[in-house]
């Protein structure tokens, strides 16, 4: 059985039918573009990080460059030598000349007192001050015995213009004194150490004196000025 449609049904349905299409058009616009609220947010921004290692300043390590600008090196700074002290002024071997000079009665039993004096031979001041060296030597310049040992005493300080004179005070025993035990030798002079001083005089004395160093046959005193 054939159905029919009056006019205004038709034409509520024609206008129905057309409305279909803009009503899915119009749903489907919001569905384009709408996004999720994970999508839509920006996208913190990311800069790149430094480890601790990268992030030093390139000047807090040296490098070949540094080395090589000519700058000085602090480590060679600190290990240079220091300049040479200057000298204190002391008398030395090369400035002076010695004698040796019997004391007036100076004479004891088994013994004899002498001094060796000094003298600036220099054209410049210098100062002497503490006990000289001594010892006996052969006619080959070589020691003989023991040296002399030092006789307790203050040690002044004295300053020598040119051609000024001290005196050091020596005691010399006689080896006669002590035998066969002595091994009497014969001797020439006496090496003579200025007070603080590695070089040495050479002083004429002509005698005898013991080659054991188990005999002691001088004392010497310090340095000190020369008797008017």
């Amino acid at each position: 059985m054939t159905t029919r449609l009056s006019a205004p049904r038709l034409l509520a349905a024609a206008v129905l039918l057309g409305t279909l299409p803009l009503v899915g058009c119009a749903s489907g616009e919001p569905a384009q573009e709408s996004t999720s609220p994970a999508s839509s947010a920006a996208a913190p921004t990311v800069e790149a990080s430094s480890s601790p290692e990268s992030s030093v300043p390139a000047s807090a390590s040296p490098s070949a460059d540094s080395t090589e600008s000519g700058e000085p090196d602090p480590s060679e700074a600190a290990t240079s030598s220091p300049t040479a002290a200057p000298t204190d002024g002391a008398c030395t071997a090369d400035m002076l000349s010695a004698a040796l000079e019997t004391e007036m009665g100076g004479g004891a039993a088994g013994s004899v007192y002498r001094q060796i004096i000094f003298t600036n031979a220099s054209d410049e001041e210098c100062e002497i001050t503490g006990y000289p060296g001594v010892s006996y030597v052969n006619a080959a310049g070589e020691q003989v015995g023991a040296p002399a040992e030092r006789e307790p005493g203050e040690s002044a300080e004295v300053v020598l213009a040119p051609g000024e004179m001290a005196v050091a005070p020596v005691k010399q025993t006689n080896a006669e004194n002590y035998g066969a035990e002595c091994e009497p030798t014969e001797v020439t002079g006496l090496r003579v150490y200025p007070p603080n001083d590695t070089a040495s005089l050479l002083v004429d004395q002509v005698g005898t004196a013991c080659a054991s160093e188990d005999v002691v046959l001088m004392t010497v005193a310090p340095t000190k000025p020369l008797a008017p």
